[in-house]
């Protein structure tokens, strides 16, 4: 999945019927969190911040502890200028985003073995949305001036979202969907099991990992991997199939309601094509097959 930025793309949902395909894969991080902010904003309207589904006081205070040898670095923090959330503003309730930034930071170094020292992160905000309702910081981390990590996690409490590492390889590699390691993709849900369980990824017993899907992002071959937790919680590996380096993961806070925000309008879907179907004339037998857009509001 490309990691630009998804700019100027309007959100009325338009889907072309018969050519959608809504499951996990469509969560892949890389961009996510800035495709959704800038797809949301071009609405009227935003909804009310709601914990009451996805806050938990243990997810959170998991995330936010020190890592063990973890020291601050000295990095700049800057401001992401984005015209298509409105410039919109903290509010009293979220914090500063030098602390978000610093979250972010340690979650880098403790996953990646980033150090930010000398670096600079750009930081920007956005409100609730449909698709995401808590209000989040995303981060874009600069590494000598080009972008090589980005992250997002919860204003208010600080749980982690998720956390991408955006690169090119200096080779050419396929691209292609692999068939073979499409029927045994085991080793790398061998990976992602360990890989999960060592950075606590479901805060908790890994229940079970499940190959998901198989992309790209830049020239780097890709495959995602789901993983649930005893806890309830989701979350989505993913892996460069050119070396098996972990290029991100996407935690419950921002998989779930992703996952559910896709299903309901997979439901506006079918309830829409059954409406069209209901007040379709007979077909006569000798008709052209059409292709026909429909809007879900």
């Amino acid at each position: 999945m490309k990691g630009n930025r998804l700019e100027g793309k309007s959100m009325k949902q338009t889907i072309l019927a018969g050519a959608v395909v809504i499951g996990a894969s469509t969560m892949l991080f890389q961009g996510l969190v800035h495709a959704v902010t800038a797809a949301e904003f071009k609405k009227t309207d935003t909804v009310a911040t709601n914990y009451a589904n996805y806050t938990a006081a243990a997810s959170q205070a998991a995330q936010k502890n020190l890592p063990a040898g973890y020291k601050k670095a000295n990095y700049t923090v800057e401001n992401i200028a984005l015209e298509y959330n409105g410039n919109q503003k903290p509010t009293s309730k979220d914090m500063a985003k030098e602390e978000a930034a610093e979250i972010g930071a340690r979650t880098l170094w403790e996953v990646f073995g980033l150090s930010l020292e000398g670096q600079v992160v750009k930081m920007g905000y956005s409100q609730p949305t449909e698709s995401l309702p808590r209000s989040f910081w995303f981060g874009d981390v600069y590494i000598n001036g080009k972008l090589v990590y980005t992250f997002s996690l919860d204003s208010v409490t600080g749980e982690v979202f998720d956390i991408a590492r955006e690169r090119t390889l200096d080779k050419q590699v396929s691209l292609a969907f692999d068939p073979v390691l499409d029927k045994n993709p085991q080793e790398y849900v061998a990976l992602a099991k360990k890989l999960a369980e060592k950075y606590n990824v479901v805060h908790g017993p890994v229940k079970s990992v499940a190959y998901n899907a198989q992309g790209y992002s830049n020239n780097d071959p890709t495959i995602s991997v789901d993983i649930a937790g005893e806890n309830g919680e989701i979350a989505l590996m993913t892996f460069s199939r050119y070396d098996k380096e972990l290029l991100g993961i996407g935690y419950n806070g921002l998989c779930k309601p992703s996952l559910e925000f896709n299903e309901k309008l997979q439901k506006k879907l079918e309830d829409k094509v059954k409406e069209l179907e209901k007040s379709a004339p007979p077909a006569s037998g000798n008709e052209t097959p059409t292709m026909q857009i429909i809007e879900l509001d």
